[in-house]
């Protein structure tokens, strides 16, 4: 079975990204926000190699993929596939400096 391993600090980008939903756009669009990351993670867990390898220049991050959100598209998941599922490392919103938060 497929493992999905969420570091603390995407899940407090989740819980943000929620919580910002929440306050501009209603409950039900946060909990739909929830509910897609969710079956994201579980998909990617299922094919962790289906997400774009980034190009960081750090070596920690060489193996760090990108995958958007289902139907939240501007939300970018950053995950490491392991042997037996993923690691969840972050979940950015794409109009952020990414660079500067992961690779900074």
């Amino acid at each position: 079975m497929a493992e999905v391993f969420v570091r603390a600090r995407a899940l407090r980008d989740i819980l943000s990204s929620a919580e910002y939903l929440e306050e501009h756009g209603g409950e039900e669009i946060a909990h739909r926000f929830l509910d897609a990351v969710r079956s994201t993670f579980e998909a990617l867990a299922k094919m962790p190699k289906v997400g774009a390898l980034c190009a960081f220049r750090k070596p920690a991050l060489r193996r760090i993929r990108r995958w958007p959100v289902k139907d939240f598209e501007n939300w970018l998941i950053f995950y490491q596939p392991k042997r037996n599922g993923v690691e969840i490392v972050h979940v950015i919103h794409g109009a952020r400096d990414i660079d500067s938060l992961l690779d900074g």
